[in-house]
C-alpha cells in the first residue's frame, strides 16, 4: 500500500518540472487529458451495501478494471485503487488535515480485480474514515493508471464510481492483564480485565500493580494473541498485535515500582502509555480556598495534571490566611497530603519548606497561610515536593 500524497506529489512534481522547462517541450499535448477510444473503465459488483456481522467472511464487493492504454515505447503502468468520502474529491486539497482520508492500496501487476470482503470492508470504514455501526456512508472509488518510463511524462488514465455501503458494529473487544505484576501470576486463566472506553480501540486502568512485568491478552486461558510493547529505539510507546511469539522479557508491559499506575492502550493508533500515577485526584480544602471555608462536600479546589506530566498536579487558586491540607483521590478527612511539620507557613517564597507525607489518619497536621493572595501550587507526587508561588 502506498500513500496517496506519493502519487500527487510525483505527479505535481513532474508538472512544474516540465513547466519550468517549457521551452523545451516538442509537445505540448504530454499534459493533456489521456483520450482513448476504449478507456480504463472501472465496474462495480454492487453499488448498494448492507454489511452484516454474520456474513464477514463472504465477498462484499468486487471491482474490476479493463487494461491500462499503451502509453507508447519504454513505459509501464502501475495500479492504485482509492476509495474516499463522497464528496471529498480524493482528498486534493492534501494540506487540510480534515480533509486526508483517502485509503489506498498499490495493486500488483498484472491483476485487474480487487475484492473485499464483509470483515475487511467494515474494517476500514470503522478504523480508517471513523464510520460507527449502522452508518449509510456514501464512498467514491477509483482506479489509477499510473505511467512509469518514457521519453516524457503522461497524466495517467483514471476511471471513478461510487456505491452505498451500511457498516455494523462489530461489539466489544474484552482484553486482559495478566502477570506477576498485575494478577499474582502468570495463570493465563487468571487474568483482571482491562477496561474498554471506545469499542474495539481505546483501553485505559487506572489500579495498582507490583515489581515485575505483565501481558495484554484476548482471551482468558490462552497466552496468544497478545498486544506487546515494543522496546526498539525510536517505536518507544508502540504495541504489536502479536499472534505467535511466546512471552519472553522483551516484549513485556515492565514494573520497575510498585503502586498506583496509569495505563492506558489504543490499539488501532497501536500506542500505548504507562506512567506511576500514585494519586487519581487532589484538592485543596482549608480555612479559605477560593474563598470558601472547609468545604468537604461542597466541591473542594481540584488540582490538575497532564499525561505528559502525570507526576505532576497544578492549580492556581486564591488562599487566605489560616489551615489548609490536600485531599487525596476522594474528599476523606483520613486520607490527606500534609506537611512534615505540623503549621509549616506558606509565604509564596524560597523561604517555604516544600516537602510533605500521605497520611492516613494520625495527627491534623496543616499548612498554615501566612500570606494571603493568589498562588501558583505546584506538586511532584515522584519527588514529593510541593511548592506555593504567589503570583
Amino acid at each position: 500500500m502506498k500513500n496517496i500524497k506519493n502519487i500527487i506529489s510525483f505527479i505535481i512534481m513532474s508538472i512544474v518540472l516540465f513547466s519550468c522547462e517549457d521551452k523545451g517541450l516538442d509537445n505540448q499535448d504530454w499534459l493533456q487529458e489521456p483520450n482513448f477510444a476504449n478507456p480504463l473503465t472501472l465496474t462495480l459488483s454492487s453499488k448498494e451495501l448492507v454489511l452484516v456481522k454474520e456474513n464477514e467472511a463472504q465477498n462484499a464487493i468486487t471491482f474490476t478494471w479493463t487494461q491500462g492504454n499503451d502509453r507508447g515505447a519504454g513505459t509501464s503502468l502501475k495500479y492504485f485503487f482509492r476509495i474516499d468520502i463522497l464528496g471529498n474529491n480524493f482528498s486534493k486539497d492534501e494540506f487540510e488535515e480534515d480533509k486526508k482520508t483517502v485509503y489506498t492500496e498499490e495493486i500488483p501487476a498484472g491483476v485487474l480485480t480487487r475484492t473485499y470482503t464483509v470483515k475487511q470492508l467494515n474494517s476500514i470504514l470503522l478504523k480508517h474514515f471513523k464510520r460507527p455501526g449502522g452508518t449509510v456512508t456514501n464512498l467514491e472509488v477509483q482506479i489509477i493508471a499510473q505511467v512509469n518510463g518514457g521519453a516524457e511524462f503522461q497524466l495517467p488514465e483514471v476511471s471513478t464510481s461510487s456505491f452505498a455501503v451500511t457498516n455494523y458494529s462489530p461489539g466489544p473487544l474484552p482484553l486482559f492483564m495478566v502477570g506477576d505484576a498485575i494478577s499474582g501470576s502468570w495463570d493465563y486463566s487468571t487474568g483482571k480485565s482491562l477496561p474498554e472506553i471506545t469499542e474495539r480501540t481505546t483501553y485505559n486502568f487506572i489500579g495498582d500493580f507490583s515489581v515485575g512485568s505483565f501481558k495484554v491478552i484476548e482471551e482468558p486461558g490462552h497466552e496468544l494473541p497478545t498486544y506487546d510493547p515494543v522496546y526498539t529505539v525510536g517505536k518507544e510507546n508502540t504495541i504489536v498485535y502479536n499472534e505467535t511469539e511466546e512471552r519472553t522479557t522483551a516484549n513485556v508491559f515492565k514494573v520497575t515500582q510498585a503502586g498506583r499506575h496509569y495505563f492506558n492502550m489504543d490499539i488501532e493508533a497501536g500506542t500505548y502509555e504507562f506512567y506511576y500515577k500514585p494519586y487519581d485526584k487532589l484538592t485543596l480544602v482549608g480555612e479559605s480556598i477560593d474563598g470558601q471555608r472547609w468545604n468537604k462536600d461542597n466541591n473542594p479546589r481540584p488540582m490538575n495534571w497532564d499525561s505528559k506530566t502525570p507526576e505532576v498536579f497544578t492549580t492556581k487558586v486564591n488562599l487566605g490566611l489560616g489551615e489548609m491540607k490536600i485531599f487525596v483521590n476522594t474528599p476523606d478527612w483520613n486520607s490527606c497530603l500534609r506537611p512534615l511539620v505540623a503549621n509549616t507557613p506558606i509565604n509564596g517564597n524560597n523561604s517555604d519548606a516544600t516537602g510533605f507525607k500521605h497520611a492516613l489518619g494520625g495527627p491534623d497536621d496543616k499548612w498554615v497561610i501566612a500570606t494571603a493572595g493568589d498562588y501558583d501550587v505546584t506538586i511532584n507526587t515522584v519527588k514529593m515536593t510541593i511548592v506555593f508561588k504567589k503570583l
